[in-house]
């Protein structure tokens, strides 16, 4: 078709218009920044070497102490920001998960207190009888309140959001600058006791670790009596500078009882007591801090942003020493809990970390003098040490990362606040060496208070706050556009669709329209409210899609109305239902948690609905007799035992899963998939993961050997092409090449095998891939066509024989001898081996060295998933083209337009896929060893190649099916060239090709023949008694008209129909296209309606985000993969025209 072309631009359009409604809901839920990798140093306080005060011209260091030390430093206090003086305590930091503010609140005039209501008295005993040695502050968290998030705030000091972008996805462990690595790198001795989320934020970092597992909420008591045994043996041995008690018991209780319950109560009692032994039993000069990483509302619950969930409690008490008077601080009784950190790094003696936004609180600091400084001048150069690292932070995130987004370059209001801050800081920078008072001070220090507030501000609004503008845009752009294919598309006949995207120049004055919008929305964002040029381009541009398409609808209304009024909307009801049951999982997080059971119990009903209903129909379909013979060629018997083999496949497919945190009594019998962070060690972990066996070798193999044998049934292995020699020769060496790595790779490092060997392994498997695309782009058709001759040499469909070789050979013997072998008239008919399967061919040969390439990066643990799924695809396939067949009164429109059961299975089973390959939603179960794959020996450092195989890897069965899609429409013709004798009707002109005939077809001129002369059949006998059906078909096709008498449709042609009806082909196919991409899309936008509704649910960034996320990428790749699959249809489709248009003008 001269515009195919728009069919291209229409799918792209919709799969963009979808898009832009992911990335603006993603843009606005998903808080993301950029992890920074660098850290913060000093010099010890003792090796500070003092400098001369320049008089003589004299300049140079020399050792000093005391006064002149004290001197030296604060004629300079900028010197002071790399220096760390000696520390002030050692420190106990008691975390009690979830305790919210009021719980440590006492009022002895309540006569009925709540449960969860004057429990922990002890805070208030101590404040009253040591008032300058204890302090309760408000300790204010930054959203989302969950316990991961929190801990990475009050160790970094920065902002924590969703997604950290940082170098290793691989595990949760904090990979940028923080107060426990700083310890370390002090050779401070530091112990943890509690919750085991601290082990994998920092792991192997303490020098004694007590970690317990926190996921068992209904458990209350065993990770905090474990605590209570272990903290007082730790803190008599008295050689720690740092210990964390991390108790779990209150968060556990809120979440399975709520505050208001008596267990909340006891809890906070044991709580009580265990402040109360530790203020005593705690040695002088030891400072305790008592903190919730968060509240929890009034069901229990947190991770969302209300007062109740960020408000927790913070009450400090000191040993020895008195604390700084309040009036430091400007008698502040709230702190957010990122300015921890900096208190935390002065109280230990270690630097600030590098990502710190937070500002230090003196009322929490022992008044411990340092030489002869005095008491404010030393709060001078620690709160001068903490600005000077805030301002480093800024300058560095701001420039290569804007603040605004980090993905563009700055724009230019963004250099002006960069530039006011640079200046503002300099105006500082100046004063610090002129405050000789502590009136001074503290005016001073109220003026760069302000200052670091106001940077922390930026940044809070950038990371922390959902941004309800771009959710609901996201959200209705999304739906909208769902709406609007939903109309157009299914509610429009594969011809309506032809003539509605092919007439006139539509498809040129839409993107017009669309790009002047884009234009317009960039140009007016501001004065429309909206945050950023970008989402003003995407807005505008996605808005004037949908009136596009909504004028579209309305100028075609007449045939859309039509069809909805004639669509039955009992049809299919038990498919729908289930379509809404697998949507709802995106609502419940156990339904999540246990998606994989879910999917593979839909998929056997969809396998047990089609069998029912083919029984249904009657006749060959009915029940056999319960005798041998009978049951042996009943084909509803044969169906029966292909349903058994697909529902034995999918149940074996769990063997397959992999099991996540939530899910109790799972085990990874046959998968376990480490992580990695670097090309060798991705290397050595992929070979250890578990026993490699045969199995997904011999599964490979058994995959390979089957789909030769349909290439070469069909007649499409004949000839010497470069493309039939791939095809024939290429997957061969590709399963070759890919088990020698699966083996090799598990055992090269014991046996010494070289790693640019292994490497060359998945070379191999790579440059075949590469060439079969080049193949697909210059000669994609798996066709032969017999040299031309003077005498007639007809051998189309095989007799008796399976062979083709022999009965050509005698034929040419016979013609060299001058004898002819036929009695057919001397005209010349050419001869085309595998034209009935023309179309499907190219993609059985292309989808099966596609297939080892994935299976080269999925490993042993993910291959078996990806083969158990194409068998299941395959068996779905052969049944429901069967019914579809049957179901069509032989309509070619009916038989080839994939039924909605169909393309729901289709999609069903890339969800199905991405569990069978040992994959789970959750970010720490990515496996990164794909990135590594033939990298190892020489790794590129390419980001981009990496996350396009750790992206391959993940989605491997959703790209696959989604480019092999086609194969929904050519599947009737496969199993029927295959098995012509399940045929409805017997075509009386045609007779049947016998079962293993190599499939050749002959073309003549497109002349027009009379009904019942599609085709000739010549019989002959050979020599050895067998005999050999030659078969003529006539090409023709049929463009006036919109629909095909049945009389005309002779499904044992294959394929050729298909040609012969481009405008119902084509149009076909682009149908079944979009409606792949509306099922998918209606699936993420409940995953965005999911999220929305659950934005403060507890397990939001746990379950319902990387949901979400995951179900986003699918969704790209997705249509990424519709959008090749269609294009590689087109090229084939334009090849075959030129073939057979070749052949004709030859004759």
């Amino acid at each position: 078709m001269a515009k195919s072309r728009n069919f291209v631009f229409v799918l792209v359009w919709f799969a963009l218009l979808i898009s832009a409604g992911i990335h603006l809901f993603s843009k606005g839920f998903l808080l993301t920044r950029v992890a920074q990798t660098n850290v913060s140093s000093c010099i010890n306080y003792d090796q500070y070497r003092c400098e001369s005060d320049g008089k003589n011209g004299s300049t140079q260091k020399s050792e000093c102490a005391g006064a002149e030390k004290a001197s030296s430093i604060l004629r300079d206090v900028d010197i002071a920001a790399g220096i760390c003086f000696p520390p002030k305590a050692r420190v106990i930091l008691l975390v009690i998960d979830a305790l919210r503010y009021d719980f440590g609140l006492y009022n002895p005039d309540n006569p009925q207190p709540a449960p969860y209501e004057n429990k922990l008295p002890i805070m208030t005993e101590l404040l009253r009888k040591h008032p300058d040695h204890s302090r309760r502050l408000k300790f204010v968290a930054d959203p989302p309140t969950t316990t991961m998030q929190r801990l990475k705030g009050i160790t970094t000091g920065s902002l924590p959001t969703f997604i950290d972008i940082g170098s290793n996805f691989a595990s949760p462990e904090i990979n940028e600058d923080n107060l426990i690595d700083q310890v370390v790198r002090a050779n401070r001795t530091s112990v943890f006791l509690g919750d085991s989320t601290w082990t994998e934020l920092f792991p192997h970092r303490f020098t004694r670790e007590y970690a317990y597992p926190s996921f068992n909420i209904y458990d209350l008591d065993t990770v905090d009596s474990a605590i209570e045994r272990q903290l007082p043996r730790e803190m008599a041995r008295g050689d720690w500078d740092l210990i964390v008690a991390h108790f779990l018991g209150v968060d556990h209780c809120g979440h399975r009882y709520g505050p208001v319950h008596d267990e909340m109560g006891r809890k906070l009692g044991e709580m009580n007591d265990v402040i109360r032994n530790i203020t005593e039993q705690m040695a002088d000069g030891t400072t305790l801090l008592v903190i919730g990483d968060h509240g929890m509302t009034q069901t229990g619950d947190h991770g969302g942003e209300t007062e109740n969930e960020v408000e927790s409690l913070l009450f400090a008490y000191s040993k020895g020493s008195p604390l700084l008077p309040r009036a430091y601080d400007g008698h502040a009784d709230t702190m957010q809990q990122i300015d921890l950190v900096p208190t935390l790094a002065t109280l230990l003696g270690v630097p600030v970390p590098y990502s710190n936004l937070g500002q230090i609180m003196f009322q929490l600091l022992p008044d411990k003098r340092v030489d002869s400084f005095l008491r404010y001048q030393l709060a001078l150069v620690h709160l001068w040490q903490n600005a000077r690292q805030v301002q480093n932070y800024y300058q560095q995130y701001g420039e290569p990362h804007p603040i605004a987004d980090s993905t563009g370059p700055l724009e230019p209001d963004q250099e002006q606040e960069l530039d006011d801050a640079e200046n503002l800081f300099l105006m500082l920078t100046q004063r610090v060496n002129s405050v000789y008072t502590e009136a001074a001070f503290q005016s001073f220090s109220g003026d760069l208070r302000h200052y670091l507030r106001g940077i922390l501000d930026g940044y809070r609004r950038i990371w922390v706050k959902f941004d309800p503008q771009l959710i609901s845009h996201g959200l209705l752009i999304t739906f909208l556009g769902c709406f609007s294919m939903a109309i157009l598309i299914v509610h429009s006949s594969a011809h309506q669709l032809v003539a509605m995207f092919t007439e006139g120049n539509n498809s040129s004055y839409a993107f017009l329209l669309v790009v002047f919008a884009a234009q317009t929305g960039y140009a007016c964002h501001e004065l429309f409210g909206l945050s950023s040029a970008q989402h003003g381009v995407i807005l505008f541009g996605s808005v004037s899609s949908v009136l596009l398409l909504a004028l579209l609808a309305i100028r075609h209304w007449a045939s859309i109305s039509e069809n909805m009024a004639s669509w039955k909307r009992s049809s299919n009801l038990l498919t729908r239902v289930s379509f809404v049951f697998t949507t709802c999982v995106f609502f419940a997080n156990s339904f999540i948690v246990q998606e994989q059971k879910i999917l593979s119990y839909v998929l056997m009903g969809f396998f047990l609905t089609a069998l029912y209903q083919l029984h249904r129909l009657g006749g060959r379909f009915a029940l056999p007799r319960m005798r041998w013979t009978a049951v042996r060629k009943s084909t509803l018997a044969k169906l029966v035992a292909l349903t058994l083999f697909a529902l034995v496949m999918i149940r074996l497919s769990g063997g397959y899963f992999r099991c996540r945190e939530e899910q109790a009594n799972c085990t990874d019998h046959l998968v376990k998939a480490p992580s990695a962070t670097s090309p060798s060690e991705g290397q050595r972990r992929r070979g250890t993961s578990a026993d490699i066996g045969l199995l997904p070798c011999v599964a490979l193999v058994l995959y390979i050997v089957c789909s030769r044998m349909y290439l070469k049934a069909c007649g499409n292995l004949t000839g010497t092409s470069v493309n039939v020699l791939l095809a024939r020769y290429g997957p061969t060496v590709a399963v070759v090449c890919t088990c020698a790595h699966f083996t090799v790779s598990k055992s090269g490092v014991q046996n010494g095998v070289p790693q640019l060997h292994v490497d060359a392994l998945a070379w191999v498997v790579y440059a075949l891939l590469l060439v079969q695309v080049g193949v697909l782009v210059g000669s994609p058709l798996l066709l032969y066509v017999l040299p031309k001759r003077t005498d007639v040499l007809n051998v189309l469909y095989g007799g008796e024989r399976s062979n083709l070789a022999p009965e050509i050979y005698r034929q040419l013997k016979e013609n060299f001898r001058g004898r002819s072998a036929n009695d057919v008239s001397p005209a010349e008919i050419p001869i085309v081996c595998g034209l009935g399967t023309v179309y499907s061919s190219v993609f059985v040969a292309a989808g099966a060295l596609l297939t080892i390439t994935l299976a080269l990066l999925l490993g042993s643990h993910g291959t078996m998933g990806l083969i158990i799924v194409n068998c299941v695809a395959v068996a779905y396939g052969i049944i429901a083209s069967i019914l579809q067949y049957e179901q069509s009164h032989t309509s070619l429109a009916g038989c080839i337009q994939p039924t909605f059961p169909t393309l729901l299975t289709w999609v069903i089973l890339q969800q199905y896929g991405f569990f069978a390959t040992a994959h789970q939603p959750t970010l720490s179960q990515i496996d990164w060893n794909a990135a590594f794959v033939g990298r190892t020996y020489h790794f590129d450092g390419s980001n981009l190649l990496s996350g396009t195989l750790v992206l391959l890897n993940t989605f491997s069965v959703t790209f696959l099916l989604s480019v092999l899609f086609p194969l929904l429409v050519f599947v009737p013709f496969c199993v029927y060239t295959m098995w012509p004798t399940l045929a409805q009707r017997p075509v009386t002109t045609a007779p049947r090709t016998p079962l293993g005939a190599p499939n050749a077809s002959t073309t003549t001129p497109p002349v027009r023949a009379g009904k019942g002369e599609t085709s000739n059949t010549l019989r002959k006998t050979t020599a050895d008694g067998g005999s050999v059906e030659y078969r003529s078909v006539t090409v023709h096709k049929a463009e006036e008209t919109s629909e095909v008498s049945p009389a005309d449709f002779d499904i044992t042609k294959g394929e050729l129909n298909l040609y012969e009806n481009e405008k119902l082909f084509i149009g076909t196919v682009f149908k079944t296209a979009c409606q792949l991409i509306l099922l998918q899309s209606l699936r993420i936008f409940c995953a965005m309606f999911a999220c929305t509704l659950h934005c403060r649910h507890l397990m939001v960034w746990k379950i319902f985000a990387p949901r979400f996320i995951y179900e986003g990428i699918a969704s790209y790749v997705m249509f990424v993969g519709v959008v090749l699959g269609f294009l590689l249809l087109l090229r084939v489709h334009r090849s075959v025209s030129g073939l057979i248009t070749a052949i004709n003008k030859s004759r």
